[in-house]
Parts: structure tokens; sequence; C-alpha cells
């Protein structure tokens, strides 16, 4: 199993880096890396998985990792039919967060902008007219150079450090040592999930993928997220379900049956204990029109 860390392609010397991608589907799996990155989706649909948080994405999406934070952007499986002709095309911006070290972000001018960087450390999503803003500003100084580069940066944090028009991802008690001996361990278990999600899951056979015994994998598996076992892989079901909620093609019985809950109740109980909203009221509030049989 390759470890998760991601060897980003820029030259060492520098801070701030510009990268398009224009690919058939993103070819990087579940990653991290010490630099900051700011992602700009300009085509391409999937889900987008942030540390312990699962969610559909779609064009336009506007997110910032912050340093270690562990994330992946997957593409539906049509993105796979090479024939269909589709494309996932995103801007990044990638900066390293030693820009920042030393007496430049203590200054008060760069209060928010420092807050704005600790909030990444849980993934941010942009929302609203603040996210259309953003897109459009990542577009219009793509890849510039010299000392433009430096300024075009602060002014793009300092529009993502005023607006309130952000979600954060990751839940506030998940943690990663991503440097820890055991990373590639937890590694194994999140793949096994992300495959097998939709199937039933006996917590033996998952425990044996780690090495552990029951016992000791929940133990394991609750002090690295902070969830249990059944907590974790019922909100990536939950993840799943509003992707499939939002793109409004199938019933809601359908969708709770696709991410694994084979009873619709528990499906309806454990969605709404996770967005305090009914699957109908979820949709609802995305404009998904209405099914008339659920």
């Amino acid at each position: 199993m390759k470890p998760l860390y991601q060897e980003l392609p820029f030259t060492v010397d520098n801070y701030i880096n510009f990268y398009r991608e224009d690919l058939p589907y993103f070819i990087v799996p579940w990653h991290y890396h010490p630099e900051v990155e700011i992602m700009c989706i300009e085509k391409g649909i999937g889900t987008r998985f942030v540390g312990d948080h699962i969610e559909g994405y779609s064009e336009g999406d506007v997110c910032m990792m912050g340093p270690q934070l562990p994330h992946e952007w997957r593409n539906d499986k049509e993105y796979q039919d090479t024939a269909l002709g589709l494309r996932a095309i995103c801007h990044c911006v990638y900066f390293r967060i030693e820009l920042f070290s030393g007496v430049m972000i203590r200054l008060p001018e760069m209060a928010r902008i420092r807050e704005l960087i600790e909030r990444s450390r849980r993934g941010i999503k942009f929302v609203g007219e603040s996210r259309e803003k953003i897109a459009s500003y990542i577009r219009q100084t793509f890849n510039r150079e010299g000392v433009e580069r430096v300024t075009n940066l602060l002014t793009l944090l300092d529009m993502m450090a005023t607006t309130e028009e952000y979600e954060l991802l990751a839940s506030v008690g998940f943690t990663q040592s991503v440097n820890s001996s055991d990373f590639e361990r937890f590694n194994k278990i999140y793949q096994f999930l992300v495959r097998n999600f939709n199937k039933p899951i006996k917590l033996e056979e998952v425990a044996a993928i780690a090495g552990l015994t029951p016992t000791a994998f929940c133990r394991y598996f609750k002090e690295r997220t902070k969830k249990t076992f059944v907590q974790y892989l019922n909100d990536m079901r939950i993840g799943h379900a509003k992707k499939f909620l939002i793109e409004g093609r199938m019933k809601i019985s359908t969708i709770s049956l696709e991410v694994g809950f084979n009873n619709l109740s528990n499906f309806i109980d454990q969605f709404k204990r996770a967005t305090n909203m009914l699957p109908s009221e979820y949709q609802d509030k995305y404009g998904v029109k209405k099914r008339n049989v659920i």
C-alpha cells in the first residue's frame, strides 16, 4: 500500500504555485500534503472526501484544505468511460504555510487570514455569492508571476477570510496524525469502506483488515476519528445519500438501499440525526423537484 503523502510537482523554491488539471477523471487518491490547497472545480461531478466528511461536489465547487488534511475528489463512475468524452478540470492554488511564519502572520492586519488558515485545518467549502466571486478571482489571476503572485494570494485569502458564506467540512473531533507509523493501516480501512460502504459490513471483517481484535479495533478507530465505527460508516452512507438526493434521479427509498440502509425508517432517522432535516426537506433546500413517491 502506497503511503498517502503526496509530493506536489513544484520546485522547492516556490512558496506559491498554481496548477490547472484537465483529465478524463481525477487520478489522485485520498492523500495529504503540508501545503495549503485551494481547489476550484471547473468541470466534473463526483464525491468529495475531506477528513471524515463525505459529500457530493459539482462544477463551481470551491474548497480550501489546510496542511496535512487528508482529502480526495473522486469523479462519478461514468468518467472512467473515456468514450463519453467527459472531462475533470480544476484550478488549484497551493502555498506553503511557512509563507506566513514569523512576524508577518502576527501583524494585526493578518488576524483574519490567520483565523482562516486555522479553520482550513478542518477544510472549508465556500457557498453563495462568495463562491462565485472567489472562483472568478482565481480564474482571472491564474498563474501570474513575480510579486503579483504574492499580492494576488493575499487578496484571495482576504476574500475568503472576510466572508461568512462558508461551511466547515471535517468534524471538530477529527484528528489525523498523518506522520504516524499506522497511517497506512487506517488507509486500508478507509479504502475498504469506500469500496463496500453500501454493503453489509461486519465488525470482525474490518477489524481483521486492520490486524486487530474487534475490541482493539473499536478503541483504535475511536481514537483516530473521535467517532465509533458505526457512526463513521453511517456518516459515509449519509454523505453519499446527500449527493443522490441533490441529483434527484432516484426515489428516497431507492437511495436508502443504494447507500447501504436496508430499512427506510432507519435511513430517515440517521439522515435527520446527521442533518436535522428529513431527506425530502434536504431536497427542498437545494431546489430539487419532489418525487411523487418515496
